[in-house]
């Protein structure tokens, strides 16, 4: 007698089936990333592999692993025959930013493919400089080198010579690209030996390799002054910003006439700028003039000129048209001159700025470095302050001097209620030792 199962039973029994069969494809594919993950020796065992799909997927295996001993083993690949693998070699060694992959790099300077070279041109610079590229080679070194004055480079660490020859050699490169992409990382490497070819750089024919080559000189500040007539915005804009950074004083009869020329311009601004960080006492008159001008910003970069020029009697007339300024940004610009001049009182508007808007805070920064360590010890009663975006700031900016006595003033910083301003402590303090400028804290 034949038994009749019932269609529910059977939907059921199907439905249970279905569900078992998929949970086993769920657990088999969560499983088989783990299964497809490679030893370590086996990864760098493929790297001489004939074929070379094998090669390149072991390079970028290795250099996800963050592992420092993969260095050596891809180095050796820096001259694979294809082009794929060298490439990914040299993506690799930017990913596991370690030094010792600097020759394999500087090699890769040279190669025949212009997509390695600029590969390697970024990754130098990564390494050295400690910071991390978020978008295309030439937008992140433009914007490095625009965005800092100093050279970028952590006191603690000493470019080898190699490096800046290669990158003197791609200066000539054939690709207009990797001659500006290489001037902006000699500036920002801190490049002085470089300087020659930097030199012979601003007559390239090339406006966008002019204007990198001119951000980047160091010492030669002297050489900026022709560019300053170039016919190019782009470069005569860049000169102008390298002549104030390398406070070319020989460039200060030129500015004066270029900013007389265009007072009531954008150009007459910048020109100004560049003139306000000489610190030419032949120029004092032109600021003393400015000071009484209706344009703030001229108001502004005057003050910080004569703050610069620093003679000791403009301070009693300095402290009383502080008091009579209206306009925020250039009161903070009186305090500046002023401490310049010796009033060290007049720090606390300074120091408290740093926990201000991004524009205000950077300003402040910026008046802060300059003024440079001898002020440090006047920054440490701040670490204290109520305000966390001040102490936070403060371990920065006190990282960034290098100050040696600063490392027991920052640490009791690392138990700092705010979170955010505990790791600024952490990272300001692990700067300073690899700086020689303390030792960490007993955990």
């Amino acid at each position: 007698m034949t038994t009749l199962v019932p269609v529910t039973s059977i939907a059921h029994g199907m439905q249970r089936g279905a569900t078992a069969a998929l949970a086993c494809a769920l657990v088999c594919a969560l499983a088989a990333p783990a299964a497809a993950e490679q030893p370590f020796e086996d990864l760098v065992a493929n790297l001489k592999s004939p074929t070379p799909r094998t090669r390149q997927a072991a390079a970028q295996e290795l250099g996800k692993s963050r592992r420092r001993e993969a260095v050596a083993p891809l180095s050796a690949l820096v001259r694979d025959p294809e082009v794929k693998v060298r490439l990914e070699v040299v993506k690799a060694l930017r990913n596991l930013r370690d030094l010792s992959a600097v020759p394999a790099l500087v090699t890769a300077l040279q190669d025949g493919e212009p997509d390695i070279r600029e590969e390697a041109i970024g990754t130098l610079v990564e390494i050295y400089a400690e910071r991390e590229r978020g978008g295309p080679i030439d937008r992140f070194l433009e914007a490095f080198s625009d965005e800092y004055d100093r050279q970028s480079v952590p006191p603690y660490t000493a470019v080898d010579p190699s490096v800046f020859r290669g990158l003197a050699g791609t200066l000539r490169d054939e690709k207009k690209g990797i001659r500006t992409e290489s001037a902006y990382a000699i500036g920002i490497l801190g490049g002085g030996s470089a300087v020659p070819a930097l030199v012979s750089a601003t007559q390239d024919p090339e406006a966008d390799v002019r204007g990198a080559a001119a951000t980047a000189i160091g010492k030669d500040g002297k050489s900026l002054v022709p560019l300053l007539a170039d016919e190019s915005a782009a470069v005569r804009n860049r000169s102008l910003s390298a002549i104030g950074v390398l406070r070319v004083r020989e460039a200060g009869p030129a500015l004066r006439e270029m900013f007389e020329q265009n007072r009531r311009r954008e150009l007459g601004t910048r020109v100004l700028a560049s003139l306000s960080r000489i610190g030419d006492p032949a120029q004092a008159d032109l600021f003393r003039e400015l000071l009484s001008s209706t344009d703030p910003e001229q108001r502004r970069l005057a003050v910080e000129g004569l703050g610069r020029i620093a003679d000791p009697s403009t301070l009693p007339a300095f402290k009383k048209d502080y008091q009579r300024e209206k306009n925020a940004d250039v009161q903070l610009a009186y305090n500046f001159a002023i401490v310049s001049l010796g009033d060290r009182a007049f720090l606390d508007a300074i120091v408290l700025a740093l926990g201000s808007s991004s524009a205000t805070a950077r300003r402040a920064r910026d008046y802060v470095l300059e003024l440079g360590l001898p002020i440090a010890p006047d920054l440490y009663p701040y670490l204290n302050d109520r305000e966390p975006a001040v102490r936070g700031a403060l371990c920065d900016v006190l990282a960034q001097l290098g100050d040696a006595n600063a490392t027991p003033k920052i640490s009791p910083l690392l138990a700092d209620p705010n979170s955010k301003v505990a790791d600024r402590a952490n990272r300001a303090i692990e700067k300073l030792r690899r700086a020689g400028g303390g030792t960490p804290p007993s955990p």
